[in-house]
Parts: structure tokens; C-alpha cells; sequence
């Protein structure tokens, strides 16, 4: 926790934990935010986030870290109401950074953290990233970004969290995933489907009603 502190957003996947261990490694103070949809993602899908930051608390701050649970399933279902399909994810991934801007303001951290690997998904490619980095002036920290696959695969096996991420149960990422995401989405295009409902007022209430938890 020397350096400050950086938000990561968790989704209960292999990258995203190792991005918050390899954050805490070199000296930043975490706390976790999950993006969770119910119905469509289950309480087992939550409980492997809890359980994938109880690892974490080895090598955190006071063996505590503290996570966020963003309520996100009315954000989610106006995007795939008023959005082109293969447009759904760049436009979730925005919103996501939105609430994470206004998070880190609101628990002061100074950066968001994440587990983005250059060309791993259609939201990862440099086209994307740029797209949905332009919501927010946060710097936004990959730790993963240019590590293959079975680079990450090792460091969650060495932290122990490989066999809890790849229980199968779904997060609000993969469960709406798209047949044919676009890779260079155009912003513009972004900004014809976000105006076409009233995402700030979802947002700002996503927000107010978060619950947190502290994990040890």
C-alpha cells in the first residue's frame, strides 16, 4: 500500500485477479469492484469473487481487502434494449468505467486497474480500448496487457486462484456476450446508442446503491 491505492474491477475471471495480485506486488493498495446482474448471474458467481480475494488477502493491506458490488443488471438490460448488438460490449465496458471513475473518486483511489490483455476479446483490441477509455481522465492500469494466456494461467496458479476462476459460473461479462462483438468499434456510433436512453440517472443510482463488504 505504499503507492496509493487503484480500484480493480473483478469479474471472477483468471486475468482480472492476477492484474489486482501483480497491483498489490508492486505496492498498491486495492479494493475490488464486481459488477454483478442478477438474475442472470448467480450467487455462486459471487461467491467465487469473494473467494478469489480471500487468496488475495495475503498479500494485501492489514489481510483485508475491501469489495464493491456494483448492482448493474438495469444498466445492462437498457444497453441491449437500445444498442446494435455486436456494440453491446464496448457500451458495457464504457459504462463500467464511468461508475469506476466515479468510484475511485468517491474512496479515493487514483487509478483503475484491470485485467485487459491486448487482442485477448473483441473489447481488448487497441481500437476498443481506445474507444472505452475515452469516458474517463483515470489513468487506467493493465498489468496483464501484454502477457499471453498461459503467462497469466502460471501466476494464477502460483497465487492458488486458477482453480477458483474457472469454476463455471458466469459473470455479467460473458453471459450477454454477443455472436459477433465488433473489434473497432466507432465512436461516434457509441454515442448515438448511450444517448438513445438515460444511462446517467442509472448510473448515478447503480452507485448510491452499492453494497460493500470487507473481505479477510
Amino acid at each position: 500500500g505504499t503507492l496509493g491505492k487503484g480500484l480493480v474491477m473483478i469479474s471472477g475471471g483468471i486475468d482480472s485477479v492476477v492484474s489486482g495480485y501483480l497491483s498489490l506486488k508492486k505496492g498498491i493498495e486495492i479494493e475490488a469492484v464486481h459488477f454483478a446482474s442478477p438474475p442472470y448471474t448467480s450467487n455462486e458467481a459471487l461467491q467465487k469473487v469473494v473467494d478469489l480475494l480471500e487468496q488475495l488477502t495475503i498479500y494485501s493491506k492489514n489481510s483485508r481487502i475491501v469489495l464493491h458490488i456494483v448492482p448493474f443488471t438495469k444498466i445492462q438490460e437498457a444497453i441491449y434494449k437500445y444498442t446494435r448488438e455486436d456494440y453491446c460490449i464496448t457500451i458495457m465496458r464504457r459504462m463500467m468505467y464511468r461508475i469506476m471513475e466515479k468510484l475511485s473518486k468517491k474512496y479515493k483511489g487514483y487509478a483503475i486497474v484491470n485485467g485487459e490483455s491486448i487482442g485477448q476479446v473483441a473489447s481488448q483490441t487497441l481500437t476498443s480500448m481506445n474507444v472505452i477509455n475515452s469516458v474517463t481522465n483515470m489513468p487506467v492500469i493493465r498489468p496483464v496487457a501484454c502477457l499471453d494466456k498461459l503467462e497469466i494461467i502460471d501466476i494464477a496458479k502460483k497465487i492458488d486462484t486458477y482453480d477458483i476462476s474457472i469454476l463455471p459460473f458466469e459473470d455479467c461479462c460473458t453471459v450477454f456476450v454477443p455472436k459477433h462483438p465488433v473489434i473497432n468499434p466507432k465512436l461516434n456510433l457509441c454515442y448515438e446508442y448511450e444517448n438513445r436512453f438515460d444511462y446517467k440517472s442509472m448510473i448515478n443510482e447503480a452507485v448510491n446503491n452499492i453494497n460493500t463488504i470487507i473481505i479477510t
